[in-house]
């Protein structure tokens, strides 16, 4: 099947501050890849937007919203300065369909380069 980009929302807040940080998220459904994501201009798209996101305080990520259809991609794996991390969003758990999703509660230290992998 091919490949059917779509777009979501990841919410981040600050530890210190408590602000939540909101990023639109573009993901183009093709293992291997990161998701392009907000950089202040506007919605990400294939050329849009960077393909990691950092804050200037330590944050943790508290939740995940994706547009329902994705076809050759199921999970994201969490990236920390381009490492992986031991975590893991389902797409299907994450849909913004859903009334209720698993909380996420993933913490990150300022500065460090937070991007998603997507996985087959």
């Amino acid at each position: 099947m091919a490949a059917t980009p779509k777009t979501g929302v990841i919410l981040f807040q600050g530890l210190s501050s408590g602000i939540v940080y909101q990023k639109a998220i573009y993901n183009a459904d093709v293992a291997g890849t990161y998701c392009r994501i907000d950089n202040g201009s506007g919605t990400p798209g294939a050329t849009g937007g960077e393909n990691f996101c950092v804050f200037s305080e330590n944050v943790k990520l508290i939740d995940a919203s994706f547009v329902t259809g994705i076809v050759d991609t199921a999970n994201l794996r969490i990236m920390a300065d381009y490492n992986p991390t031991p975590y893991l969003i389902n797409w299907a758990t994450y849909v913004n369909t859903l009334p209720q999703r698993p909380p996420i509660n993933i913490a990150f230290s300022a500065g460090r380069r937070i991007s998603f992998q997507q996985l087959a």
